[in-house]
């Protein structure tokens, strides 16, 4: 089976993926404070590439920006275009498609996301084409915000969650950890997937054209707390926050980051 067609039934039948940021409140927390610190104009034209069942398309949507969502499953685009019925919201446009061949016009975008294509697309040439497409959309001088998994977040998961008892997760981690290639064959664990390290994503920013990029740590060092129980207690939350935001860009901290973000501009 191919990896396209593999991470589309992943998504399509086995995950639900729309609520997984409900499941991961921290990562949604840190991702929209991010994004905020870019949003230049009040109503800006953003494409939301990957974006599954659009949560991050309607929390810009609802401050005013003009929001195009392309993901390439099938479900999450109806599920988002159900969401904006039910909520009485609309997006500027939906497309299921293809972050490697985009359905936009050239120099249209204030601002690009790309939330999961990267992280999906296993060969470096495919990133490649996902970061040129994302470069020819984008005006001059507008902002492309990344999204990457970490190389170790699998490593982190073995562990606390005792995966490692299962040898075929113990393989799969071996190959993640040397070559970034997330392979889980026909095991339930997550769908296929590629595991960025700053240099890769910094390499391959620099192939695509872009000069500078800036990485920025989502969760930080929150894998070395209980996030579910500080999240109780909103003194504790607003510390938590407070020092993620202060350690963000701590070279030493980043790898126990699952998730965190390039940015660049064009």
């Amino acid at each position: 089976m191919s990896n396209d067609l593999n991470i589309k039934m992943y998504y399509q039948d086995a995950y639900d993926e729309a609520g997984r940021l409900k499941r991961n409140p921290l990562e949604f927390m840190r991702s929209k404070e991010i994004i905020s610190r870019y949003l230049s104009a009040p109503q800006m034209e953003i494409a939301d590439i990957g974006g599954a069942a659009g949560v991050y398309s309607y929390w810009l949507a609802a401050q005013g920006h003009h929001v195009h969502l392309l993901d390439f499953t099938p479900a999450h685009i109806e599920q988002a275009k159900e969401y904006g019925r039910k909520n009485k919201m609309q997006l500027s446009s939906y497309h299921c498609g293809d972050a490697r061949r985009l359905p936009y016009e050239d120099d249209r975008f204030d601002m690009v996301l790309v939330m999961g294509p990267l992280y999906h697309l296993q060969e470096k040439e495919d990133r490649l084409l996902c970061l040129a497409e994302a470069k020819r959309v984008l005006k001059p001088g507008g902002m492309l915000l990344c999204a990457l998994i970490s190389r170790y977040a699998s490593l982190f998961d073995g562990f606390g969650e005792l995966l490692i008892d299962d040898d075929r997760f113990v393989n799969i981690l071996e190959g993640t950890l040397e070559t970034g290639k997330h392979s889980p064959g026909e095991t339930p664990y997550f769908t296929s997937a590629f595991f960025h390290s700053p240099s890769d994503i910094e390499n391959e920013l620099m192939a695509a054209g872009f000069c500078s990029v800036d990485l920025i740590a989502i969760e930080g060092f929150a894998r070395a707390v209980n996030v579910a129980d500080i999240l109780k207690d909103e003194r504790q939350t607003n510390l938590l926050l407070e020092y993620i935001k202060k350690t963000e860009r701590v070279p030493e901290l980043m790898g126990m980051s699952d998730h965190f973000f390039a940015v660049t501009s064009k």
